[in-house]
């Protein structure tokens, strides 16, 4: 665990390192948010292999990424999750204000590009919602995570909505993506193991993160489905219900049938309305 824990420290020292200069020098705001999310996704694929995490994607086949790009919704459970998915494709992440705040995170997000969003005032909704729509226009992937919070993996949480007016504004299409923890160190995800992954509740960043430097190998799915056709005419409640649905699906395909047997995956028969 300390060889593993420092060539991390030695990775995060250079990214952060990289980041600040490119933050200094680009002028440009288009040009420091491409160099931000192409920066962090090289890093993220070096941190990846550095803690034994195999990532396979599934569906990437699907999308023009040459020509278009897209909103993708995704299931949260984990910082994990953002690195991750940026290891396999360079994007804007959407965040809330209050990790924005959290030492060393906040820092880590604001130099990957992140959009940090504030969904409690209904004002500055519509401040960060104008803020996500101009850059899906400007040609960014954007990701957020609708649940609206992370959790330990059991289930999949109703999605919240206001936030997907974004593709709506700037007519993109959404692509749902489920992201998948498989195995952690050779054993089936499930209740015994989850904590191991999931980072939620009250649980501290960096007692989290020394568990993640014990783990031999953790093999994740991450699964792009069929993008979701979006115009000014499309109500943001169908792309909740239907990326929810495409996402539920997938994410409990291909589990151990003892993974809802506990209780502990509980799959929803259909998505309740969120607040927002």
């Amino acid at each position: 665990m300390i060889l593993q824990g420092a060539r991390m420290a030695s990775l995060i020292s250079a990214y952060l390192a990289q980041a600040s200069s490119g933050k200094v020098l680009l002028r440009d705001e288009q040009d420091r948010l491409r160099f931000f999310i192409e920066n962090v996704s090289r890093w993220c694929q070096r941190g990846m292999s550095t803690l034994h995490f195999s990532i396979e994607t599934r569906g990437l086949e699907r999308l023009d990424l040459k020509n278009k790009n897209y909103l993708f919704i995704a299931n949260h459970m984990s910082y994990i999750d953002v690195l991750v998915f940026s290891s396999k494709l360079p994007s804007v992440f959407v965040t809330s204000v209050d990790m924005g705040e959290v030492f060393f995170l906040g820092t880590m997000a604001e130099l990957g590009g992140s959009i940090f969003v504030e969904r409690r005032n209904r004002n500055q909704v519509d401040r960060d919602l104008s803020k996500m729509t101009d850059t899906l226009k400007q040609g960014f992937n954007i990701v957020i995570f609708p649940e609206g919070t992370s959790t330990n993996g059991g289930q999949i949480l109703p999605f919240k909505k206001s936030l997907l007016m974004s593709a709506v504004e700037s007519e993109r299409h959404v692509v749902p993506v489920a992201i998948k923890y498989m195995t952690v160190d050779g054993e089936p995800f499930g209740a015994k193991n989850a904590d191991k992954i999931a980072w939620y509740g009250d649980m501290t960043f960096a007692d989290h993160f020394m568990g993640l430097l014990k783990l031999k190998e953790v093999k994740v799915v991450v699964d792009f489905m069929e993008p979701i056709p979006v115009t000014k005419d499309t109500h943001r409640t169908e792309i909740a219900e239907k990326s929810w649905e495409a996402i539920q699906a997938s994410y409990f395909a291909d589990r151990p049938a003892d993974f809802t047997a506990s209780g502990f995956g509980k799959k929803r028969e259909k998505m309740t309305d969120a607040i927002t």
